[in-house]
């Protein structure tokens, strides 16, 4: 999980609470509006384009405004509060046949047991390995152990798309390749492993790498 910082609220949306403050004040009210369409890329753009849940490369048609804290558990206001919601995949909120991230929480919420890409040290309380695997950090860390079960971050198929992608970048058992990423190239990407492209978007699962990377320069790529 790669941390978000929450900069400020699309000024459509302020206007649209602004001019509803007294009548419709829930999301439900904000679909198909100017402002949702604005809180939806301001979203996409401050995450560099990735599930704020699992790190999955996602676009507008791929992924849905998630609630932190849960709409059903929301008070007045909390539902459109800017600082309460991300963007993750999936497009459809309530699909969980992926099996994994947004959807499987669903209503699920405990705030001291829940560690969401808006925590100061979210980034630091999950380890990956190079099977793919997520754990805690430290391994008896009972908010990371939760917020992995709760995500389902460590799902068969989450982990096989985190290990294609580890594959991938490094090099490891590609027939297209002659031979895995050099030790140098590994010093310049770790060096930019979190600069955006110019689309403003961030490598998939760069929180994933940027672990890793050390470990490889360092001659411990061991799978």
């Amino acid at each position: 999980m790669r941390r978000i910082v929450k900069t400020h609220s699309p000024q459509e949306l302020q206007s649209w609470k602004d001019e509803n403050r007294d009548i419709n004040h829930t999301y439900r009210d904000l679909l198909g509006t100017q402002a949702h369409g604005a809180l939806k890329s301001k979203l996409l753009d401050e995450q560099g384009w990735l599930c704020a849940y699992t790190g999955r490369s996602i676009n507008s048609d791929s992924s849905h405004v998630e609630h932190v804290k849960p709409q059903c558990e929301c008070a007045e206001w909390e539902d459109v509060e800017y600082r309460n919601v991300v963007a993750c995949f999936p497009a459809d909120g309530g699909d969980s046949s992926h099996g994994y991230g947004a959807p499987v929480k669903g209503g699920w919420w405990d705030v001291d047991l829940f560690l969401s890409p808006l925590s100061d040290d979210c980034d630091r309380r999950f380890r990956f390995v190079w099977s793919g695997h997520v754990h805690p950090n430290p391994v008896d860390h009972d908010v990371a152990s939760k917020t992995i079960e709760v995500l389902q971050l460590d799902s068969s198929t989450l982990r096989q798309l985190r290990k294609a992608r580890i594959d991938g970048f490094f090099g490891f058992g590609l027939k297209t390749r002659n031979r895995p990423l050099s030790i140098a190239d590994a010093k310049i990407a770790l060096a930019n492993i979190e600069e955006r492209n110019k689309d403003g978007r961030l490598q998939e699962f760069c929180f994933v790498l940027k672990q890793l990377l050390p470990k490889y320069i360092e001659g411990g790529a061991g799978r």
